[in-house]
């Protein structure tokens, strides 16, 4: 007999919903056509198996348009030609509206958080969670601003984001997403990346006896790569990052100092561009850092509210060249935000709607060679500094682009080899975190903060039933709240369904924004999702039901149209 039984397809939301499809998060970018297994035509579960039996015939009809256009790879590829060319052409009017109409109505849900709510609400009544998802990002191809202008623009984002979390807070349990990108200009994310890269170089350099720790001596080898840390200044830093006074510091040591966050240690590490210079590999300025320091408080600000308010933070992941200093901002709110673990100052229950769960989640893509080591590094970190952890696993969203750029300028693929790789380090971030959660079960009162709390963020099958075996296996109880899944609206919708009717605690990606700012979103979105979009990929299931649907209204298949009405 299987550790937990078959997936069980029910009906959706009892009121229409806007299927929204758009956000890249739970999307696997590497090919892979496994699906759940349907149920035949006229069988006993084929009544439960009307994911879509609430929306009308229409909606049907555009959702088969919907990906059967985003299935022709061609057109997703002219797309932003395309609209360039219905600009030109002073097109764009009527272009914005068949999209609002057709690709916006199946991928977003909405324009505004008005808009939104009704969405939030008919999950609500079917156990499914909502994350809201400002269609909000930034990249090195837009213009990059400093000074006042920047935070001008951060806490106007920031402003956004708060609204977000007001209309979250409405759904008890709910989740914002946010983007650093949208919020610390890219050009101070990529040079401080850059630098936290570099930093990680002269500490393994510095490291002689190559057991991952260095000397206050070893420490100072790093002045050949940063002239800064000389002196006083080497020793002050030494001792700060020496927290346990062992004499010798390890690598979650020297980051938990060297964070952007920390202004004075920030600045320790500015030194003279690497040669030659390019846009590719600028390294941290004073300048860049004067225009980081008030956007920090802004950043904060939205993590604060959010814990007023009861709502959850998922912190998006972006691309490798920004990443090290994503990561470096959602820990640090992660430290700051997420319940104590520490007898001595852990945080009641009233800050949080549950006390079993963190405020902010750092986001982990597997498709990357480095992360499952990044996450269990980020897990120790945690436990060292006494907080609850919030993960979110996905496969990753940037694939094909990441590959370009690191062809372009010579650096070393960051991707996983192939896809079976892939599932192998997702498999392993899923056993390693079911692990810590049940040893953190076990550890706790009922009462208490959990450890770990993460997100399964996938519409692969093979990882949900490895995630629902792991949990069998270790006694994690579905309902027991340390472990959730999430797919995106409009996608997978009979998964999803079935996870809540069994007790999982499961979440839609819930897509917003004005037309105009979401199509570069949504077409950033196409062009890095190609492959579950086509006709043999992960939207199979999805088409199969929408078909299954319409046979039941016309009359098509009297077997299913019996077994509906029994």
């Amino acid at each position: 007999m299987p550790l937990t039984p078959p997936l069980r397809h029910i009906t959706g939301p009892s009121a229409p919903v806007k299927a929204a499809a758009a956000a890249h998060h739970a999307v696997p970018t590497q090919h892979n056509t496994t699906t759940s297994p349907t149920p035949p035509s006229g069988s006993s579960e084929a009544k439960d198996l009307r994911p879509y039996a609430n929306r009308t015939t229409a909606e049907l009809i555009n959702s088969l348009l919907v990906f059967q256009l985003c299935g022709m790879p061609r057109l997703v590829e002219a797309s932003p030609t395309i609209l360039e060319w219905t600009e030109k052409m002073k097109l764009h009017g009527i272009a914005y509206a068949i999209i609002k109409r057709t690709f916006f109505k199946h991928f977003c849900g909405g324009e505004d958080l008005k808009e939104v709510v009704p969405t939030l609400e008919a999950f609500k009544k079917n156990h499914v969670g909502g994350i809201l998802d400002l269609a909000m990002e930034a990249d090195m191809d837009e213009a990059s601003l400093a000074g006042p202008a920047a935070l001008e623009q951060a806490r106007k984002v920031a402003n956004m984001f708060k609204e977000s979390v007001d209309i979250a807070s409405q759904t008890t349990g709910s989740f914002i997403a946010v983007k650093i990108t949208a919020l610390l200009p890219p050009s101070v994310l990529l040079a401080w990346s850059n630098t936290l890269n570099l930093l990680h170089q002269a500490f393994t350099e510095a490291d002689s006896n190559k057991d991952g720790k260095i000397t206050a001596k070893e420490f100072e080898k790093l002045s050949s790569t940063f002239p800064l840390i000389t002196g006083q200044t080497a020793k002050n830093l030494f001792e700060q990052s020496d927290r346990d006074k062992d004499g010798s510091i390890d690598w979650i040591d020297l980051s938990e100092t060297f964070t952007i966050y920390n202004n004075e240690a920030a600045r320790a590490l500015i030194r003279k561009p690497l040669e030659p210079q390019t846009p590719d590999n600028p390294l941290i300025t004073a300048e860049l850092l004067d225009t980081a320091a008030p956007i920090l408080p802004e950043i904060d600000s939205v993590a604060q509210h959010a814990k007023d308010l009861r709502v959850r933070i998922m912190v998006d992941a972006e691309q490798t060249y920004f990443q090290p200093a994503v990561d470096d901002v959602a820990l640090v709110l992660c430290k700051k935000f997420n319940p104590s673990l520490k007898p001595s100052d852990a945080q009641s229950s009233e800050t949080h709607s549950s006390p079993r769960g963190p405020i902010v989640y750092n986001t982990y893509q597997l498709y990357l060679r480095d992360t499952y080591a990044n996450l269990v590094t980020d897990v120790e970190r945690a436990e060292r500094a006494g907080y609850a952890l919030g993960v979110k696993i996905v496969r990753g969203a940037y694939m094909h682009a990441e590959r370009e750029r690191a062809e372009a300028i010579g650096i070393p693929d960051p991707i996983q080899p192939d896809i079976k790789s892939t599932h192998k380090a997702y498999d392993a971030a899923i056993d390693f975190l079911v692990g810590k959660v049940a040893k953190g079960i076990a550890s706790t009162a009922s009462s208490s903060a959990r450890p770990i709390t993460f997100v399964v963020a996938s519409h692969n099958a093979h990882s949900i039933q490895h995630a629902r075996k792991a949990m069998a296996a270790a006694n994690v109880a579905p309902n027991e709240g340390s472990i959730a899944f999430a797919q995106l609206m409009g996608m997978q919708d009979g998964t999803t369904f079935s996870l809540a009717a069994q007790g999982y605690k499961v979440f839609k990606y819930i897509p917003y924004g004005p037309v105009d700012v979401t199509i570069p979103y949504l077409q950033r979105r196409a062009l890095e999702n190609q492959d579950i979009l086509k006709p043999d990929g992960g939207v199979a299931q999805d088409r199969a039901s929408l078909i299954r649907e319409l046979k039941i209204r016309f009359g098509g298949n009297s077997g299913t149209v019996a077994a509906a009405r029994a």
